[in-house]
């Protein structure tokens, strides 16, 4: 079959023969997303808690057909992957949160992922049945659940900052208006901000670069910002623009450095939480809004064979959404 595969960090990823997958239950990949995660791994970026072994087939947004099955599963289904495989003992995956599992492994990480023509899934825990459109349906693997656990517990009475315009932000951005909040968009990218406006932003705010999120955003403030990029020019100044009891939400993972006065978390009552991605639960529940029409993941399809010139793309900022991956 053919695969990409990462042989070296900054290198382009190598399109070769490679032999098919055997073990576990095999899907053949309809489709497999492309996000900023994999380009951090291909630039070698990663420096905490994940350490990825090369060479290694990437792709962890995959959707499937099962060609060889169990049990549970058999051969034609369609299926959404979840990527993380718990130890199934801790505490973590008891509440099928498996990216927190201290032995966790990762698909297209620590496993060959979905770049390439067959994929090989160890657990039947991590799939679910899915019905649509397989360019659709791969984002909601990663992007979508991310998205969904982003917006947890906000409400109709919240105004929100989203900071970034990538398929998360995007995505998010959905969700949060189906809950009736008030939704501001920051970024750099006039087609991604004009995108976001589109989807039901109230308000979208074209940044310079040579500014500062807290000058260009004035006199509003959030009960909660969510930043999807995660760098030191994100960081910098966006807890001044919390409301008391205001909370920052991080998912980007940039490698920035938050710098904050104490008194100003004690004396507003501010919270800060990191989020990696969703639990399988999320899974579930953001397929069910897009099964009924309620979200509408944007996409931007490249055959396998053309994957090198999707990550450039995606790294210069001409992809509105996500790019996705079909064979071959």
């Amino acid at each position: 079959m053919l695969g990409a595969i990462l042989k070296n960090f900054g290198e382009e990823l190598s399109l070769e023969d490679v032999r098919e997958p055997s073990n576990g239950i095999v899907l053949k990949v309809l489709a497999t997303g492309l996000c900023h995660g994999d380009l951090h791994v291909i630039n070698g970026d990663w420096r905490y808690e994940i350490k990825v072994e090369l060479p290694k087939i990437l792709g962890h947004e995959i959707v499937g057909e099962v060609v060889k099955g169990n049990g549970t599963f058999k051969e034609g289904d369609k299926v959404l992957v979840y990527n993380s495989i718990g130890c199934g003992k801790c505490k973590y995956c008891a509440s099928k949160k498996y990216q927190y599992c201290e032995k966790v492994k990762i698909i297209g990480l620590n496993i060959n992922g979905g770049f390439a023509e067959y994929v090989s899934v160890p657990s039947d825990n991590i799939l679910l049945r899915v019905d649509g459109e397989p360019v659709k349906l791969a984002p909601l693997a990663d992007a979508g659940i991310t998205a969904y656990s982003s917006a947890k517990g906000i409400t109709n009475e919240d105004s929100v900052l989203i900071i970034g315009t990538g398929a998360v932000a995007l995505l998010a951005l959905q969700i949060l208006k189906l809950k009736g909040a008030r939704v501001t968009v920051i970024g750099h990218n006039k087609n991604k901000l004009e995108k976001a406006k589109e989807l039901g932003a109230d308000e979208v705010i074209n940044i310079k670069y040579d500014s500062t999120i807290a000058s260009e955003v004035k006199e509003s403030k959030f009960d909660y910002i969510i930043d999807y990029v995660g760098s030191d020019y994100t960081l910098s100044d966006s807890m001044w623009l919390l409301n008391r009891e205001g909370e920052l939400r991080i998912i980007g993972e940039f490698g920035g450095t938050i710098t904050v006065p104490e008194q100003l978390l004690v004396l507003k009552g501010l919270k800060v939480r990191g989020i990696l991605y969703g639990s399988f639960d999320d899974l579930i529940s953001v397929y069910k809004l897009y099964n009924e029409g309620k979200i509408r993941p944007i996409v931007n399809t490249y055959k396998l064979r053309d994957i090198n010139k999707a990550i450039r793309d995606l790294r210069d900022g001409r992809v509105i959404g996500r790019a996705v991956i079909v064979p071959p």
